[in-house]
């Protein structure tokens, strides 16, 4: 190797350690930053190096750096992200729920027991004022603690749509910062000659993360290093344009009364067309074929992971299903109870719109879920037992299954009279000293068993789909972790080896240094000896 060659790899020695320095600075400062990749100078040895001469030379070059990423683990981690964002809050939504029903202050179990022990204290002497009086509180307790439930319900479902409105409104907002991304990329990207810098790719991997926590989708890296990102089929992101989320009447931001059927996607059209609002979702609707009424079923959004499909799962499904049971068992209440102790002396009722308490039969309009439903013939004991007694409701778990759209079971009656009778309306409306003869109060006590499942149903129900999420959320945590080692693995920064690299950079430096000190002194030895001195 001839001297010129010698400078030359000294040159690109000290090039090469500037590199790795920068390099290394770089990771130490990015090693707090989340979905920081790091990055290696990409050192280049070849007989074809611009600063080899000789064809059998050893010289090298700094051709630039790589970014330590695996595309194919990087999928895998935001499909993760999603299904453990998923579960995180519906575990998350439903924590007050599951301690209301752990807590046996709030017990519906509980207070039904205590007003069948009432009513068979009751049995054995009804002259006892003070049994009178005990169950007269034991029915206002059962009042209180299905009013009590049947609010946090609400309050879930409440926050269920807000949080759905939130994350619908940050997904419009990472959009456009998505396609503004997507736009630098490609810019700085020209094939075999320049590339988009590192800090580009990991804001572009940032946002997708968040968009995967947020609404689950899916996530595609481009050929050119952008990025594409699709609901279930409906584009949000296609390399620099975008689409957001919109209410019914195509404004923004996305409100909490949207849901679950007011939302839609507005697609912008190029060429300065008018934008596209595509519904996502339809609800459950009866048409007329062949003569016959048909039930279609609702077309639900394409929500299904992260933190949007958690949510909606509450909102459409989780939600609705809870307050039509604990609907469904204050109707029952009502009928059986006041059913034996007759029209005259009854028990339990619903409050009225205007606030007024009263039996079943007076009922003409009720409020629920916000909206005023009319009962045009009102719905009595009579009708309702025939109802609830009919074939196909032998438990109350057929009879829930009668009110769920989608059930073999499903009765568009049923629905209709778990959502006319709010259980947040249910209210005792019993005497403060109630007269029962004997059998009375005994039959009264009768009914324990009948009570029995369904609150053992609500309950167990509940409790179920809660533990069920729980281990799911436990699974995909430890899957999430483990992805996450791999990940770490290659693009993490490891302080210990950053400092390592940067001694080796540093003697690398100083070794170039002193080879190009050394050819320099050699030339000033040589030019002076041809000068003559």
């Amino acid at each position: 190797m001839n001297t010129a060659s010698i400078y030359d790899s000294a040159i690109a020695g000290l090039q090469y350690a500037q590199a790795g320095m920068v390099a290394t600075s770089q990771n130490v400062t990015g090693s707090n930053v989340a979905g920081y990749v790091r990055r290696n100078p990409d050192l280049q040895i070849s007989s074809l190096s611009p600063s080899s001469i000789e064809p059998g030379g050893t010289a090298f070059s700094v051709e630039g750096f790589t970014r330590n990423f695996n595309a194919l683990l990087q999928g895998q981690l935001l499909s993760q992200q999603s299904k453990t964002s998923y579960t995180a809050t519906l575990t998350q939504a439903v924590a007050t729920l599951d301690a209301t029903l752990v807590d046996p202050s709030a017990s519906i179990a509980t207070a039904l027991g205590n007003f069948f022990n009432a009513a068979g204290s009751l049995a054995n002497d009804p002259a006892n004022q003070a049994y009178q009086q005990a169950l007269a509180g034991a029915a206002n307790q059962v009042g209180d603690r299905i009013r009590g439930l049947a609010d946090v319900v609400g309050n879930l479902e409440n926050d269920a749509r807000q949080g759905l409105a939130d994350v619908l409104n940050q997904a419009n907002t990472l959009a456009p910062q998505l396609a503004d991304i997507n736009v630098k990329i490609r810019n700085a990207t020209v094939p075999g000659v320049s590339f988009p810098s590192g800090d580009l790719l990991d804001e572009r991997d940032r946002i997708t993360s968040k968009l995967q926590e947020l609404i689950g989708g899916t996530t595609t890296i481009n050929e050119d290093g952008t990025a594409s990102y699709s609901l279930n089929g409906l584009q949000l992101v296609d390399r620099q344009s975008f689409n957001q989320f919109t209410n019914s009447s195509h404004t923004t931001p996305v409100t909490a009364d949207a849901f679950p059927w007011g939302v839609q996607l507005r697609v912008n059209s190029p060429r300065n067309q008018p934008s596209v609002y595509t519904p996502l979702g339809s609800p459950e609707t009866v048409q007329t074929q062949n003569g016959q009424p048909v039930v279609v079923p609702a077309s639900a959004p394409p929500f299904k992971d992260g933190q949007a499909g958690a949510y909606f799962l509450l909102v459409q499904n989780f939600v609705p299903t809870l307050q039509k049971s604990l609907n469904l068992l204050a109707v029952e209440l009502v009928h059986r109870v006041n059913d034996v102790t007759g029209s005259s002396s009854p028990i339990f009722g619903f409050q009225r719109t205007d606030g007024v308490s009263g039996y079943v039969s007076d009922l003409a309009a009720v409020d629920t879920l916000g909206q005023s439903i009319a009962v045009t013939t009102p719905v009595n004991p009579n009708s309702m037992a025939a109802l609830v007694n009919s074939p196909g409701f032998d438990t109350f778990q057929e009879l829930v299954d009668g009110a769920t759209p989608g059930s073999s079971t499903y009765s568009r009656t049923v629905s209709s009279v778990a959502l006319a009778f709010d259980a947040r309306r249910f209210t005792a409306v019993i005497a403060s000293a109630p007269s029962l003869t004997a059998t009375t109060a005994n039959s009264l006590e009768g009914l324990r068993t009948t009570f029995t499942q369904p609150v053992t149903f609500i309950s167990s129900s509940v409790a179920n789909t809660i533990a069920t999420w729980s281990n799911n959320h436990k699974t995909n945590v430890a899957m999430s972790q483990v992805l996450s080692d791999q990940k770490n693995a290659i693009s993490g920064v490891n302080l210990d080896e950053e400092a390592a690299n940067l001694v080796k950079y540093q003697q690398l430096y100083n070794a170039s240094s002193k080879l190009i000190q050394t050819n320099r002194q050699m030339f000033d030895t040589l030019l002076a000896m041809l000068s003559g001195n």
